[in-house]
């Protein structure tokens, strides 16, 4: 089967990073309208999308049959996704797992477009898992400066686009209610609210005190970079739609000349270098913006800077789009 045969099926057309994915499968010329099918449970609404002038709406994805040469994109989670992977995995389909469905399964292999594509080639399995948005943002400030790390902290301050659409939709509406001194409506999940407010934590805490999303975080990490370096993470959600900001951390194996690190850094892929990153300024841009590089005042080998990036776009819609590309080159 010919590259312009093969298919690329969007499993989730509710998830919010849907509009940006197709942006850029349409801008990088990836697949044609024709290669293109979306897929959507039944009983969840799905407007058509529009790609490349071309209206697309969404087929049922119960009824939806898999088949070689497939390549598969996950962005919706829960029971239906999951049978929908295991039925795709099943057929012989290429799949990349977007939302977390395999996660915890060490079978499934963990990429990043800048780190580990050759894997694919001796994959165990046809399936393949994005690291979580925050990892893949943190993992390529940290790439220039791997081989001199002992140990990473995370403070990774995500948006509640994080959480889902719904959540995207819940915080407008609270924001709306505020503003028209109206009672709040809570979201029962969250428990707390998300308009004008910063959550330590979004998910209830487990034994070790932290939640899934910052184990999520350390083990995507610790996978790409290295169970070498150690590495401890702590996710709070920011009243912002879009764009995610954190402050790391690291220990180095030596002190190292600031200016030395600041070379580095600009010389990473994907990396630029900005006085004050904010997550405003990150969103709609392709790369990682990094900040405020500085040598801690507690530790002389202990490094603090700051990353920003757009959370849907950079780190996971072209993330995606660059494993698709490869998969329908290569493989």
């Amino acid at each position: 089967m010919s590259e312009s045969e093969r298919e690329l099926v969007v499993v989730g057309v509710n998830n919010a990073v849907i509009s940006p994915l197709l942006e850029l499968l349409e801008e990088r010329q990836t697949v044609k309208p024709e290669q293109l099918r979306l897929l959507e449970a039944e009983d969840c609404e799905a407007d058509p999308q529009v790609f490349a002038n071309r209206s697309i709406a969404a087929q049922s994805l119960e009824a939806f049959v898999f088949a070689p040469g497939q390549i598969v994109v996950l962005l919706k989670s829960g029971p239906e996704a999951q049978a929908a992977m295991a039925a795709a995995e099943q057929a012989g389909a290429w799949i990349l797992d977007a939302t977390g469905n395999a996660r915890g399964d060490e079978t499934a292999l963990l990429v990043h477009p800048l780190v580990n594509t050759a894997d694919i080639a001796v994959a165990e399995r046809r399936l393949l898992v994005l690291p979580v948005a925050g990892a893949a943002m943190v993992v390529e400030a940290l790439l220039p400066l791997r081989s001199l790390l002992k140990s990473a902290e995370v403070t990774l301050n995500q948006p509640v686009s994080a959480l889902g659409k719904a959540a995207v939709d819940a915080m407008a509406a609270q924001t709306a209610q505020m503003f028209n001194a109206q009672d709040v409506e809570v979201d029962p999940e969250i428990g707390q609210r998300l308009a004008f407010n910063i959550l330590s934590s979004s998910e209830p805490p487990l034994p070790s005190g932290h939640n899934l999303t910052e184990l999520s975080l350390v083990h995507d990490l610790q996978r790409l970079l290295g169970d070498e370096i150690a590495v401890d993470a702590t996710v709070n959600t920011a009243s912002v739609f879009h764009g995610q900001l954190a402050n790391v951390r690291v220990l180095l194996q030596t002190p190292t000349d600031l200016e030395q690190l600041r070379r580095l850094l600009g010389n990473g892929a994907r990396l630029e270098m900005v006085e004050r990153p904010s997550a405003a300024e990150a969103v709609g841009r392709d790369t990682t913006l990094i900040g405020r590089l500085r040598t801690s005042l507690l530790h002389p080998g202990q490094i603090e800077f700051c990353t920003a990036s757009d959370n849907l776009r950079k780190d996971l819609a072209m993330n995606c789009v660059q494993i698709v590309h490869l998969l329908l080159k290569n493989h």
